[in-house]
C-alpha cells in the first residue's frame, strides 16, 4: 500500500497553548507499567490527552509498522523550552487535511499510545476518540432482503468530513482504483437503526486479492465504530452512489 506524498512545508500553526497540568498528569500515567494500565488508566489518559501540551519528535512524521504516517508527540523535557503541540488544535489545523495519525512517545520503542487517522476523525466529529460500537455483527458484503426497508443517501459532513473523503480517495487512487463511489445506508437491526458506509469496492470490481487487502487499511481512515460494506454499484442502489 502506498503512502501519501507530503509537501515539504510546516504543518503546525504557531501559538498553541496547552494545559501543562494535564501534561504532568500524563507524564505520571506513562510511568505506570504497561501491564498495570487498566480501564481506569485509559479513562484518565483520554480525559487529558486532547488538551495537554506536547513537544514533537524528530522527524515530526514517521512511518508506522502498519505503513501509515504518524505525527510524533512526546512529553516535554522538564525545565527546557519547547514548541507546544496540542492534539485538539492539531486535528482541525492540519491532521484532517493531511491524513496522518498521532503516536505518543514513539522514541521509547513501545509507544505509550497510537491514534489512527480514524480515531482523530472521530474526535473532530464527536469530541471523543472512541465511540461505542453497535452490538451487531455484519458481513463485508451486504445482502438486502426482499421487502426490507432501508434508507439510502450520501454521508453528511458530520459523518464523513470532506477532507477525509479526499484522503481516502487519494489512498484508493494509489491502489489503482480510479472511480471509488460511496453511499450511506440506514437499516433496522432489531431495535437498533444502524448507519453503514457503502462502497462500490466489491471483489468483482477490484479483484478478490485487493478487496481483502483493503479491509484493514480502509478502517484506519474511519472511526472504529463505523460499519463499512461493499455493494454492486449497478444494483438496486445505483442511483445513490456518488464519486468519493
Amino acid at each position: 500500500m502506498g503512502l501519501f506524498n507530503f509537501r515539504k512545508k510546516g504543518v503546525e500553526k504557531e501559538g498553541y497553548q496547552g494545559d501543562l497540568e494535564k501534561t504532568t498528569a500524563l507524564a505520571a500515567l506513562f510511568e505506570v507499567a504497561g501491564t498495570a494500565r487498566d480501564a481506569t488508566w485509559e479513562k484518565k489518559f483520554l480525559a487529558d490527552v486532547a488538551e495537554a501540551s506536547f513537544a514533537c519528535g524528530d522527524p515530526q512524521i514517521i512511518q508506522g509498522l502498519d505503513g501509515f504516517p504518524y505525527f510524533q508527540l512526546q512529553i516535554p523535557i522538564p525545565n527546557q523550552p519547547f514548541q507546544c503541540y496540542v492534539v485538539q488544535h492539531m486535528v482541525s489545523d492540519f491532521i484532517l487535511d493531511r491524513g496522518i495519525g498521532v503516536v505518543i512517545n514513539a522514541q521509547k520503542g513501545q509507544p505509550d499510545w497510537v491514534f489512527t487517522y480514524g480515531d482523530l476523525v472521530n474526535f473532530a466529529i464527536k469530541g471523543e476518540f472512541y465511540t461505542a460500537s453497535p452490538a451487531v455483527q455484519l458481513p463485508q458484503q451486504e445482502v438486502i432482503q426482499q421487502q426490507e426497508e432501508v434508507l439510502v443517501g450520501q454521508p453528511s459532513e458530520e459523518f464523513l468530513p470532506m477532507p477525509t473523503r479526499g484522503i481516502i480517495r487519494q489512498f484508493l487512487e494509489q491502489q489503482g482504483i480510479r472511480d471509488p463511489k460511496i453511499a450511506l445506508m440506514s437499516r433496522q437491526y432489531g431495535e437498533e437503526v444502524l448507519q453503514e458506509l457503502v462502497t462500490n469496492l466489491t471483489p468483482e470490481k477490484v479483484g478478490r486479492q485487493l478487496f481483502e487487502a483493503l479491509q484493514t487499511p480502509m478502517r484506519w481512515f474511519l472511526p472504529r465504530h463505523y460499519s463499512m460494506v461493499a455493494m454492486d454499484e449497478n444494483g438496486s442502489f445505483s442511483d445513490h452512489f456518488e464519486p468519493l
